[in-house]
C-alpha cells in the first residue's frame, strides 16, 4: 500500500514539474529497497515566522537543493546551455513548479491546539542560484493569525513518502521577523507520534514556547 501511495506521489508531482525528465529517469532505475531507494532529493530549508502584533500571520520559507538536483534542474532548465540559469530562467522554473508544489501543500503542516491550520494561501513561488545550489522561496500566509502567547502552535516540513528528505538548517533554521512577543522563543524536536516512511522517520517539529507567567 505504502509502495503504491510512494509511485503515484512520483508520476503526479515529479515528472512535468519539479524534478526534470532526466533527474526522474535516473531515480526510478534505483534500487526497490526502502532502505535504498529514499530520499532521492534533499532539501535544506530556513523558515521566518513573520509576527504582526505579536501574532505569526505568515511563515516564509526559504528551500535549498542538493548539488545533484540543482545540476540537474540547472542542465534541464538552461535553455541557452551557458552553464547557468538566468531570471528567466528561474521563472520559468518556478512557473513550472508552482501549479504542482500547490497541490502537495508545499510539504507544510501547520497545527494549533492540536488542530491542522488548512486556510492557508501560498504567495507567489519564485527560485534564484547561488553557488552552484538552487534555491526557492515563497510565503505560507495565514488567513487567522496565531498567537503563540495563547496557542499551541507548531510547524512541521516533510513529504510523507520520504521522497524528498526535508531538513532545517543546521546553523540558522528559524529566524522570527516583525513584532514578536520577546519573552517567546523556538524549540525544535522529533514528532514521535506521526512517523512516516513505514515507522521509520519521525519529522522534525518545531514549536514555540512562551512562558507562562
Amino acid at each position: 500500500m505504502v509502495a503504491e501511495r510512494n509511485m503515484s506521489f512520483q508520476s503526479r508531482f515529479f515528472p512535468k514539474a519539479m524534478l526534470p525528465a532526466v533527474a526522474l529517469a535516473g531515480l526510478l532505475a534505483l534500487p526497490s529497497k526502502p532502505a535504498e531507494t529514499h530520499p532521492h532529493v534533499w532539501i535544506d530549508v530556513v523558515v521566518k515566522p513573520q509576527f504582526e502584533d505579536g501574532k505569526i500571520v505568515a511563515f516564509a520559507v526559504d528551500w535549498t537543493f542538493d548539488q545533484l538536483y540543482s545540476f540537474l534542474v540547472v542542465d534541464d532548465f538552461d535553455s541557452d546551455k551557458n552553464g547557468t540559469l538566468d531570471d528567466e530562467e528561474l521563472e520559468s522554473l518556478a512557473k513550472a513548479s508552482r501549479d504542482t508544489l500547490g497541490s502537495t501543500g508545499y510539504f507544510i503542516r501547520i497545527m494549533a491546539d492540536n488542530d491542522p491550520v488548512q486556510d492557508i494561501e501560498f504567495e507567489k513561488l519564485t527560485a534564484s542560484s547561488f553557488l552552484e545550489r538552487i534555491s526557492y522561496h515563497f510565503t505560507a500566509r495565514l488567513k487567522q493569525p496565531l498567537d503563540i502567547r495563547t496557542q499551541n502552535v507548531t510547524f512541521a516540513t516533510y513529504d510523507e513518502t520520504y521522497y524528498i528528505e526535508i531538513t532545517l538548517n543546521q546553523d540558522d533554521p528559524v529566524r522570527f521577523e516583525g513584532d514578536w512577543p520577546r519573552a517567546c522563543s523556538y524549540r525544535i524536536g522529533r514528532d514521535e507520534v506521526n512517523k512516516i516512511y513505514f515507522d521509520l522517520v519521525a519529522p522534525t517539529i518545531v514549536s514555540f514556547p512562551c512562558p507562562t507567567s
